[in-house]
């Protein structure tokens, strides 16, 4: 039985996005599953629930010398003791120190997956060492998996990946959706939504435009709060409500006027962090959802709102185009508070969003079932093999 290495440096992220991947690989692939990354966040329970063998590596998003020597070496000594034939690498940090492990132990099968990029909105010498450190690391792998064809086109236009490495797994995406068990409106009662609604006190008269993400400056929250002010005064007869799903960040993070304006205004419902087990409940408190972010590699987020059968507005000039078929599940925006309202006044015709939610269900359905994503993973990986 070949041994697979996942390196991934948020324990949330190997819960929440790759999830039952791992236990799809090892039933369908026969392959035994292994899991690095940092510990915490319940992911010795998810790994003893899932068949993986797990070992608690620290990997800092941030540079940390001391720890990335440290956390090298111990990538590097489970690689060799568990005798790994498949190392599979996500985010920055995990792509870097997990490729340049399996090259100093001389594993030969080496992939990454290259879930945005992170240079899109950089400038000067910190972009250049984003790029170089990118190029870096594709150079050590043997594949690598692009969430998107925006990311996969990206890639090839700043000479980071050569063409023969890419993969890119169906329509896009690292994982898929499971639109059947979590992401399907059918399995939520009118009955809950009501008392969600009521809790947060929202009314069967309010329009509600919804958000979900990091509080960064990079994911358009100035423009999308522009919009919102744009319609108060455009609309003042009518009852717009912003909901804001999501944490603040310090890296990139708002000013404080807007986080201040965002947690104290009456119109604005500002949630924090809400678990992922229960994020889909919340898809449906929306009337749409907005996500004109500035830098994303696919924007799972609109797939998740999309497959609860609401229409999503994203921005037309990142991965999140990817994510909804503009003008039939939804629209695309420009960076710019104007092109995003005029987007959300399309969506006050009821009819019209119905539609566009329900089209939007089908083509998540059709393109990002987790099923049919994991069989293309496990296509990749015997292709390698």
């Amino acid at each position: 039985m070949e041994k697979i290495l996942e390196i991934i440096n948020l324990p949330g992220s190997a819960i929440n996005f790759i999830g039952g991947q791992f236990r799809y690989l090892h039933e369908e692939g026969g392959y035994e599953m292994h899991l690095i990354c940092s510990p915490g966040g319940g992911i010795e329970e998810f790994c003893l629930e899932n068949g993986v063998k797990y070992y608690p590596v620290q990997l800092n998003r941030q540079l940390s010398i001391k720890q990335d020597i440290i956390s090298f070496y111990k990538i590097c000594k489970y690689i060799k003791r568990e005798h790994i034939d498949i190392v599979i690498a996500h985010q920055s940090k995990s792509r870097l120190l997990g490729m340049m492990a399996c090259k100093f132990i001389g594993v030969h099968k080496r992939v990454i997956f290259a879930h945005g990029i992170l240079y899109e909105t950089m400038h000067g010498v910190k972009k250049w060492l984003i790029m170089r450190n990118d190029h870096f690391v594709s150079s050590l792998a043997t594949k690598v998996v692009c969430v998107s064809n925006h990311v996969k086109e990206c890639r090839l236009r700043d000479h980071i990946d050569k063409p023969e490495k890419q993969v890119l797994l169906g329509k896009g995406s690292c994982n898929g959706l499971d639109t059947i068990e979590k992401f399907n409106p059918a399995l939520i009662s009118d009955k809950y939504i009501d008392k969600l609604k009521k809790d947060f006190g929202l009314t069967q008269n309010d329009f509600v435009i919804g958000f979900c993400g990091r509080l960064v400056r990079d994911k358009g929250i100035l423009e999308l709060v522009e919009a919102y002010q744009i319609l108060l005064k455009k609309y003042p007869q009518k009852s717009i409500k912003l909901l804001i799903i999501g944490r603040q960040e310090l890296r990139d993070g708002l000013p404080q006027i807007v986080l201040e304006y965002l947690t104290h205004s009456n119109n604005i419902i500002y949630t924090g962090l809400i678990p992922y087990n229960d994020i889909q409940n919340y898809y449906l408190l929306m009337d749409v959802l907005v996500l004109p972010s500035h830098r994303e590699g696919f924007g799972m987020v609109a797939v998740e709102a999309a497959s609860m059968e609401r229409p999503v507005i994203v921005s037309s000039y990142t991965g999140c185009a990817e994510t909804a078929i503009d003008g039939i599940t939804g629209f695309h925006v420009e960076k710019s508070s104007k092109s995003i309202s005029e987007a959300i006044e399309k969506c006050f015709d009821k009819d019209c969003a119905l539609i566009m939610g329900k089209k939007g269900r089908e083509y998540v359905v059709n393109n990002f079932e987790h099923t049919l994503v994991r069989q293309k993973v496990l296509e990749m990986i015997k292709s390698i093999v």
